[in-house]
């Protein structure tokens, strides 16, 4: 009997998962493996591309094989990756440089001089156009011989169908929009960026093309699966939230993290990813969350982590319900790679304030949890003065939005109810499926798509913590002032 699938992968930070769902998008089945970060030096944050690959065909392999599923039976890929990386190759296919992923802040001086450009604070160290700049500039040999420079969605595209192209979501230097499209060609002559050097544009659920025969060897699959255009992880995962509706919010707890609002589209707002031809996804983003989680569980918990595994977090759980809200005191800033709006600094770090010998490591865990929640509040306050709306509810998905108590500080430091949808670490993979699924005819849209998400657990803001984390918050709010001297 035959069991129709797509195959949705969800590129991160750490490792790449496959998620198998069926024709209406319900989950079947997952696994992931994992790579690691280069970090050449401080700052600095690179991977290797062609292990990208390799671990796709590994990560293929291994979710056949756990749910017992044929590889002929599969109708569509898509993928969904971390954004804002580069990727250089040449003629022959060879890639030419480590991809200079999103957490890397090398780039500052090239985000400054197109902030002087533009006349605004639009860019970070972390963007992708100060990224290619910095590439030209220190390593002009290898720019002048790349013919394509990818990203990561673009470049598995590539990999898996030998063709070159981007969707929507993960471009930025080309668009659908006239209007930005002229800022694109703007930009690219003002730096001097050949445009011919990025692949064309496709939507989400366009077919690019089809598995090779070399790629179906590479992956355990068979040759001729339709490709789709796929995502970048931020409209993935707002699909996958089931929040695609204009002024709906999610909240996104990975390896990095943001807060991401669904807004009618604009030209003028450039620092947002797009999601359609009328909706973009106003980002309030921080450059790590779950790092900075990982470090400290990982100094503070190592006995636990190295007997437990991944199972030291609900054990974490556990252990923090023993600690108020506002952790007694202790105050703690998540910026280990520097940090977004709205300070933009590449330089920032965490830090762990006013410990008395009274504290111990589960104050100081909850506290680096609730400085997660104080940041994101820092990232979006200014926008909700200043729009005079704040959604009713937020979608939290990623694998923090399995604690409990990180999802109850979020409700209580930000007073707005979280919601958390079934399977909330797949939710990437989930909203990628549906490129696919759309692009079959198996589904009418994304909104569609979002429908169908069931909500598991609730989080209710409690008066009283409130009050405890909006005092905390008038000094968290003001530490990046006292502490910059130190950056």
């Amino acid at each position: 009997m035959r069991r129709e699938y797509v195959i949705a992968y969800d590129l991160g930070t750490s490792g790449v998962k496959a998620v198998l769902t069926d024709l209406k998008g319900h989950f079947i089945d997952a696994a992931t493996e994992e790579y690691s970060l280069v970090t050449p030096k401080a700052g600095w944050a690179e991977q290797d591309p062609e292990v990208y690959w390799r671990q796709v065909g590994k990560v293929t392999r291994k979710v056949l094989e756990k749910s017992g599923y044929r590889p002929e039976d599969a109708c569509g890929i898509a993928f969904g990756t971390q954004w804002k990386g580069i990727i250089p190759v040449d003629a022959d296919g060879t890639v030419l440089h480590h991809s200079i992923i999103w957490l890397d802040a090398r780039a500052g001086k090239q985000a400054e001089a197109l902030n002087r450009y533009f006349g605004k604070e639009l860019f970070c160290a972390a963007d992708y156009w100060p990224k290619v700049m910095w590439f030209r500039e220190n390593c002009p040999d290898l720019y002048e011989r790349a013919v394509t420079i990818f990203e990561a969605n673009s470049f598995l595209k590539w990999k898996a169908t030998g063709k070159a192209a981007v969707d929507v979501t993960n471009h930025f230097t080309r668009s659908f929009d006239q209007e930005l499209q002229r800022f694109y060609d703007a930009y690219l002559e003002a730096a001097g960026l050949d445009a011919e050097k990025f692949p064309p544009l496709v939507k989400p659920e366009d077919l690019v093309g089809h598995v090779t025969e070399r790629a179906a060897r590479e992956m355990g699959l068979v040759p001729g699966i339709p490709v789709f255009g796929g995502c970048g992880d931020i409209p993935a995962i707002t699909i996958g939230s089931g929040s695609t509706d204009l002024g709906q919010m999610h909240a996104y707890f990975g390896s990095s993290g943001w807060l991401g609002l669904v807004k009618r589209h604009s030209s003028e707002d450039l620092y947002i990813s797009p999601f359609d031809e009328k909706r973009d996804i106003a980002l309030f983003a921080m450059q790590s969350i779950g790092l900075s989680l990982n470090w400290t569980v990982s100094q503070m918990y190592r006995r636990e982590q190295e007997e437990m595994g991944g199972e030291v977090f609900s054990y974490l759980n556990q252990e923090l319900l023993q600690i108020p809200p506002g952790s007694e005191g202790v105050l703690a800033t998540p910026w280990f790679f520097g940090e977004r709006p709205p300070h933009l600094s590449p330089s920032a770090r965490g830090n762990f304030l006013n410990l008395n010998s009274c504290h111990d490591r589960r104050h100081m865990v909850r506290a680096l949890m609730e400085g997660v929640c104080y940041t994101l509040r820092m990232n979006v306050e200014d926008y909700w003065k200043e729009s005079g709306t704040r959604p009713d509810r937020i979608h939290a998905v990623g694998g923090g939005s399995l604690s409990d108590v990180w999802m109850q500080a979020l409700a209580d430091i930000l007073d707005i109810p979280v919601s958390v949808p079934g399977s909330p670490r797949h939710a990437g993979a989930i909203g990628t499926a549906y490129c696919a699924l759309i692009g079959l005819g198996c589904c009418e849209n994304f909104r569609e798509a979002a429908g169908q998400i069931e909500i598991e657990r609730s989080f209710e803001p409690r008066p009283g913590a409130v009050k405890i984390y909006h005092d905390a918050y008038q000094v968290f709010s003001g530490l990046y002032e006292l502490l910059e001297p130190l950056y």
